[in-house]
């Protein structure tokens, strides 16, 4: 890709990518500081449970078309409790996902794979604690904990800003390298 030459999530993508979990914006770009969606990363997620999408082809979210590349990953991980929707029957596929949704998606999909730690930490000391959401607090908690995630370089951890595609890269390639092992 000509887009991540010297990017910090250079290696993240590689990996990523040459995994199959997300692929470039086209042939040549990754676009890695574009904004990921929900769909995406959920499409990433099942990629990386390996499930079959035809066997995932209809699910209860009424703005996830069944002809959409992430819809078997987006029906899969609602079957297996890995997400929720926005409400009862939306999931937003095409909003941004932000960076406490996917620590909560993460975390679900851990205990989908019974790999969750018993590990959390306090994140009292980040200067934004408390703009986490209450629903996420304890998926915070186990992603730093678990260094999928890390605070900036002014003690932060963004829970409600949108992840870039390359923040993705890098939670999904720890996720693979340090807890899935």
């Amino acid at each position: 890709f000509t887009d991540i030459t010297g990017h910090w999530a250079k290696d993240n993508i590689f990996f990523v990518v040459s995994r199959g979990l997300l692929n470039g914006t086209s042939k040549t770009t990754f676009s890695p500081d574009t904004g990921m969606t929900r769909g995406m990363f959920v499409t990433a997620l099942g990629r990386l449970a390996g499930i079959n999408p035809d066997s995932y082809r209809t699910g209860k979210f009424t703005d996830v078309k069944a002809d959409a590349d992430y819809a078997p990953y987006v029906n899969w991980a609602a079957s297996k409790g890995i997400i929720s929707g926005t409400t009862d029957t939306t999931f937003a596929p095409d909003s941004q996902i932000t960076r406490e949704q996917m620590a909560a998606m993460m975390r679900r999909y851990a205990d989908y794979r019974k790999l969750t730690s018993s590990t959390w930490v306090d994140l009292g000391s980040y200067a934004d604690a408390s703009s986490i959401s209450s629903w996420a607090t304890e998926s915070m908690q186990w992603a730093v904990a678990s260094e999928l995630l890390y605070g900036n370089n002014h003690n932060q951890l963004q829970p409600t800003a949108n992840a870039t595609r390359a923040q993705a890269a890098a939670i999904l390639q720890r996720f693979a390298t340090k807890i899935v092992k």
